[in-house]
């Protein structure tokens, strides 16, 4: 027998994309010799960081360099049937499956 579910996901962050970029470092270092034989180091060093863009049907879009998914904090679901213990092992059992989540942050509820 088939019946309704009802799933809501508690997520611990929003997802993040991460663009490419094109750096360029110039660095330079000086060293000074003073009369009394003394000397001075001094270092300098700069980062120019550009955001490549792509074309992508006629806009600039930033190119990714990687996603950063949401990170599952808990699930809750609600579904008929699972009144049924072996109903309710196997919704628990396949939520931590596809979600990584651990069971004791997984609730399963009889929708009436």
């Amino acid at each position: 027998m088939y019946g309704r579910v009802k799933v809501l996901v508690t997520y611990s962050q929003s997802s993040e994309i991460v663009a490419m970029y094109n750096e360029n470092k110039e660095a330079s270092s000086t060293t000074e010799t003073d009369s009394s034989g003394g000397t001075r180091t001094s270092a300098e060093e700069n980062i120019k960081k550009e955001v490549i863009f792509t074309d992508e049907n006629g806009s600039n879009v930033p190119a990714t360099q990687t996603i950063i998914n949401p990170k599952v904090e808990g699930v809750i679901v609600t579904a008929e049937g699972v009144n049924d213990a072996n109903v309710k092992t196997n919704i628990i059992a396949a939520v931590e499956a596809v979600t990584g989540v651990p069971t004791h942050k997984i609730q399963v509820f009889s929708m009436n």
